[in-house]
C-alpha cells in the first residue's frame, strides 16, 4: 500500500544534529494526546523540550517533525536514571539514547491502536529501515532488541509508553513477516500497479528516480523491498538528500 509522509518540522522543532552516530533503533511511543496537539506542540515555539521524528494518526495519516538525519528529542534520559533503563540496546550502548534512535509518536492514551493506525506504523517502521539501509548502508533489525518501547529508556518518569495495550507481538509478527516476504514480487491487482507506475513515473518526470523502478513495475517485477526503498528515496530527494537509488539491500 502506498503513504504518504506530510512533513509538519518547522524552525521551532527541536532536533540535534547526531554526531556522525547511525540510527540503530527504534523506540514506540504514544502521545496522550490528539494529532493536531502533537502537530500544535512539537511546532510551538513555546517548546523547548521535546519532539518526535514521526507521529501516526488513527485514521492512518504519517507526520514527520524531524529528519531521520538528526536526532529528536524524545527518549533522553538523565544520568542518574541509566541504572533504571530496562531496553538492553540502551544498556549496552550507554550513551544519549536520542543519539542512536529514531521516535515514532502515536495518536491515543492508551496504545490501542485502530487498524489504519497500526497497518500505517508497520509500514513506517519498514520506511525507517530502509531508510537507514539506503543513507548508511546499515540494517536496523526488527526484533525486541531494535525496537522498543518509551517505557524501556524511562520507567520512572513514562512507565506506560506507548500504553498497557499496545500491540508488540502483533506489531513484532508483521514486521518479521514483511522481512520474510521483501525478496517476493509484490502481489497486486491490475489497478494496484497501474497506481505504483503513477506514483514512480510522477517522480521519475522529477527526476528523482531512475528509469529501472518504472520498467520494474511494467515488468511487474518489484518486490516489497524494492518499492520500499526507492519511496525512501523519492522522499529523501524531496527533502534535497542525496541517497543511493541503484541498491535497494544496502
Amino acid at each position: 500500500m502506498t503513504r504518504e509522509i506530510i512533513w509538519k518540522g518547522n524552525e521551532h522543532t527541536n532536533s540535534n544534529d547526531r554526531g556522525g552516530i547511525v540510527p540503530v533503533a527504534i523506540v514506540n511511543h504514544i502521545s496522550a494526546g490528539t494529532m493536531s496537539s502533537m502537530d500544535s506542540w512539537f511546532r510551538s515555539p513555546g517548546n523547548q523540550v521535546s519532539s518526535a521524528h514521526f507521529g501516526v494518526a488513527k485514521d492512518g495519516r504519517i507526520h514527520q517533525y524531524v529528519k531521520i538525519e538528526r536526532m529528536a528529542w524524545a527518549n533522553g534520559i538523565t544520568a542518574d536514571r541509566f541504572p533504571l533503563v530496562t531496553a538492553p540496546i540502551v544498556k549496552d550502548l550507554g550513551i544519549n539514547p536520542n543519539l542512536y534512535t529514531v521516535s515514532i509518536e502515536h495518536e491515543g492514551t492508551d496504545g490501542d491502536l485502530t487498524e489504519e493506525q497500526f497497518q500505517a506504523s508497520v509500514w513506517l517502521h519498514r520506511y525507517i529501515r530502509q531508510y537507514v539501509r539506503d543513507k548508511w548502508g546499515k540494517d536496523l533489525p526488527f526484533d525486541d532488541y531494535h525496537v522498543i518501547g518509551h517505557f524501556q529508556i524511562d520507567p520512572v518518569r513514562k512507565p506506560n509508553c506507548p500504553g498497557p495495550k499496545f500491540p508488540w507481538s502483533r506489531l513484532y509478527k508483521a514486521l518479521k513477516n514483511e522481512e520474510d516476504e521483501d525478496d517476493m514480487v509484490i502481489k497486486a491487482d491490475d489497478w494496484m500497479w497501474k497506481q505504483i507506475y503513477n506514483i514512480l513515473g510522477a517522480a521519475y518526470n522529477q527526476g528523482k528516480i531512475e528509469w529501472q523502478w518504472c520498467q520494474k513495475v511494467l515488468d511487474r517485477t518489484l518486490t516489497p523491498a524494492e518499492y520500499t526503498h526507492v519511496l525512501a528515496v523519492i522522499n529523501a530527494r524531496a527533502q534535497g538528500i542525496d541517497v543511493d537509488a541503484e541498491n535497494p539491500a544496502g
